[in-house]
């Protein structure tokens, strides 16, 4: 090999060190959204009579009062004037609109009766009427003359009585209008075989 010349000043290894292993990235968490307060309920819409303001007027005391009255035409009903809160409470004459051959036939007719008065129960609370089917056969109407709080007529006959939309309504004011004051007498102080509004009565039905 010949003469060796030694190096003068040692050179350092270069050594290449193994790489180091980065650590896994963790995976950013996802922020929790802000929590949102609840959402309170919503609250049910109160109907037309729900949302008027109480009455004196004790429609329930009354009606015991009137159905037991003997002079349901006369001092029955001028008492009934003088206790109503007329603020708070309308009369009106409803008469049910007939469709091909209803009104014909006597018994059919008091059946349609007495379905129109079973989905108007939910209503006593806030109503009192006196229906009727007045006529012969075989041309019967079914009338009648109500009670009813408010000044409107009652949501629950309106919007909740399946077949309300049949019947034709005229708020009346029997204190100042004779025709009408005569018509409250003659509906709610009649008998069967009475007449109403010049038309013999064939049916009387409560609603109480």
């Amino acid at each position: 090999m010949g003469a060796v010349q030694m190096c003068g000043k040692a050179l350092k290894p270069n050594c290449v060190a193994d790489p180091v292993k980065a650590a896994p990235k963790k995976e950013a968490k996802a922020a929790k959204p802000a929590k949102q307060e609840a959402a309170a309920p919503a609250k049910p819409a109160k109907d037309n009579v729900a949302s008027l303001p109480p009455s004196p007027f004790v429609v329930y005391d009354f009606k015991t009062f009137y159905v037991n009255h003997e002079d349901k035409k006369g001092a029955a009903v001028d008492e009934w004037y003088k206790m109503l809160d007329w603020d708070g409470w309308a009369f009106w004459r409803f008469e049910y609109e007939k469709f091909g051959k209803e009104g014909t036939v006597l018994y059919q007719t008091d059946n349609l009766l007495t379905g129109l008065l079973s989905r108007a129960e939910h209503t006593t609370k806030y109503t009192f009427a006196r229906m009727a089917v007045l006529g012969e056969e075989p041309s019967l109407d079914i009338t009648s003359v109500w009670l009813c709080r408010g000044h409107e007529i009652p949501d629950g006959l309106a919007k909740e009585h399946p077949q309300f939309e049949y019947m034709k309504s005229r708020r009346l004011d029997p204190r100042n209008n004779k025709a009408d004051d005569t018509l409250v007498r003659e509906y709610f102080g009649a008998v069967e075989g009475d007449t109403i509004e010049g038309r013999p009565v064939a049916t009387l039905r409560w609603h109480k």
